[in-house]
This record gives C-alpha cells, sequence and structure tokens, in this order.
C-alpha cells in the first residue's frame, strides 16, 4: 500500500512538473493571454489560407482526372 501511494505521488509530482509555468502576476498574465491569442488568430489564418489553396488543388486534380477517366472511358 505505501508503494503504491509513493507511485502515485511520483507520477503526480512528474505531471506537475510537466505543466508549464504560470504568471502570478496579472499584468503578466494577460500579456501572455494576448500573445497567445494573436499567435492563434495568426496561425487560423494561415491555415485558412493552406487549406483553400489544398482545395484548389483537388479541384483541379478532380477534373484532370474526370477528363483522364473520360477518355479511357471513350477510348474503349
Amino acid at each position: 500500500m505505501a508503494a503504491s501511494i509513493a507511485e502515485t505521488q511520483r507520477v503526480i509530482t512528474e505531471l506537475a512538473r510537466a505543466l508549464p509555468k504560470i504568471e502570478t502576476d496579472e499584468k503578466a498574465a494577460r500579456k501572455r493571454i494576448a500573445d497567445l491569442h494573436a499567435e492563434h488568430d495568426k496561425v487560423s489564418k494561415e491555415l485558412e489560407q493552406v487549406t483553400a489553396e489544398a482545395k484548389l488543388e483537388l479541384e483541379k486534380i478532380n477534373a484532370a482526372f474526370k477528363v483522364a477517366s473520360t477518355a479511357v472511358l471513350l477510348d474503349q
């Protein structure tokens, strides 16, 4: 039983150490949140752009496949 408790405590301690450091200063914490929010917005816009580009590329590929498959079917 003592070994189980010690192991549980060890795991909890490891998990706690793995957590990111938190700001106890409210101003610093708000700045960090604002920075993270700005980074999130930037990454979201990049993701939207890349997704739109991928959709266009997929449309081109599908159109080319349709043309190629139609040509093959008509040759048979």
